[in-house]
């Protein structure tokens, strides 16, 4: 009999789902712990956009670029149209010099964008009372609700046999002449050839029997979602005070630009009624907009802004695999750390973004 190796995957977010169940398409028994809800924590708080637009190398860029091809592929093997909409971004976050700059950026790495004005951004964007003068078109990008595609994924997971546990934490693991053996958990220890670390924000806490940590500059973000109304958007807009989409059911998904942290002193519900506001004034001839969900949650970013994929110094068969842009990267990441765990693989695409940078 084939003993198949076992992965047990600590985290049920977007990224962690999307490990287990590459590993388990490779033939690992699989098993998910999650100390919270199923679906992940960062997972449900986060904006969704799908995209190569930003990446701070080139290295970032091709990682961030190939993974949208996953994601389709994903989409497609799973039917997440319900989840999922590939309707491009228009964004106008800066105008003048810097959109231009950013759109040279985009082009120099031959990312599909264009610049488009006034008229043709009326025309794509009807709904718009004021549109900007000019916008950067980028048709490849799309947009997902990041816990219901982590949501089904866990399910093809317990479907093909695998295990997904919540309400479990993980307290430490337990390793056998340099090799991790088992993990340490509030449900007791199991056994495994490999763990995987998926936990987000939460990769900055230690953990007994691994002397190491990833170090973090963790930032909160506030995402609001909306009332279903008939489709009125047809882009994911990026606009210099707030950044929105409309989702297949109708609903909105927004929150604050990206480049910020909110007060953490702040009130949420008057944050969010606020960005709501900004939403609403930009729109012509849409039913009025009212919340039904609001989310403040901490954005797990690596100290110098990059993921941490791939095995952590110290211990054989312990492997990281966080990020902040984990929507995007969640399932080609997946892909490459699980041909690493278990074929022995060396990516070349992940040999900038090794844990053992911060050791």
């Amino acid at each position: 009999m084939i003993v198949k190796p076992k992965v047990i995957v600590v985290g049920s977010g977007i990224i962690g789902a999307s490990v287990a169940l590459a590993c388990q398409d490779l033939g690992a028994k699989v098993t998910v712990l999650e100390q919270g809800p199923l679906g992940g924590i960062a997972s449900d708080k986060s904006f969704g956009w799908i995209n190569a637009s930003f990446a701070e190398n080139q290295a970032y860029f091709d990682l961030r670029k190939m993974a949208l091809g996953s994601f389709h592929a994903l989409g497609n093997r799973l039917t997440l149209v319900d989840y999922m909409r590939w309707q491009g971004a228009l964004w106008w976050e800066d105008e003048g010099h810097d959109l231009v700059e950013q759109f040279s950026s985009l082009s120099s790495r031959g990312y599909p964008a264009s610049i488009i004005g006034q008229d043709q951004i009326k025309v794509l964007e009807p709904h718009l009372l004021k549109a900007p003068r000019q916008a950067i078109l980028t048709t490849t990008e799309g947009a997902a609700e990041a816990q219901k595609v982590a949501m089904a994924i866990l399910a093809e997971v317990e479907h093909n046999g695998g295990y997904v546990r919540c309400g479990v934490s993980l307290k430490g693991i337990s390793q056998r002449m340099g090799r991790i053996c088992s993990v340490q958990t509030a449900a007791g220890d199991m056994a495994c050839d490999a763990v995987v670390l998926a936990t987000g924000a939460a990769a900055r806490n230690a953990l007994l029997g691994l002397d190491w940590k990833l170090p973090m500059a963790n930032k909160l973000g506030l995402t609001l979602k909306t009332n279903s109304i008939p489709l009125v958007l047809n882009h994911t807009l990026m606009t210099p005070d707030v950044h929105f989409r409309q989702n297949s059911d109708g609903s909105f998904t927004a929150g604050e630009i990206f480049s910020g942290q909110i007060d953490p002193n702040a009130n949420p519900m008057d944050l969010a009624m606020d960005v709501l506001a900004r939403i609403q004034i930009k729109l012509r001839d849409v039913p009025t907009l009212s919340l039904s969900e609001v989310n403040i949650g901490e954005r797990p970013i690596p100290l110098d802004g990059l993921p941490a994929i791939g095995e952590v110094p110290g211990v054989v068969g312990v492997f990281s695999a966080v990020m902040h842009s984990g929507v995007t990267l969640g399932p080609l990441v997946g892909q490459l750390l699980a041909t690493e765990i278990l074929q022995g693989a060396n990516c070349v695409l992940l040999k900038p973004f090794r844990p053992n940078r911060f050791a």
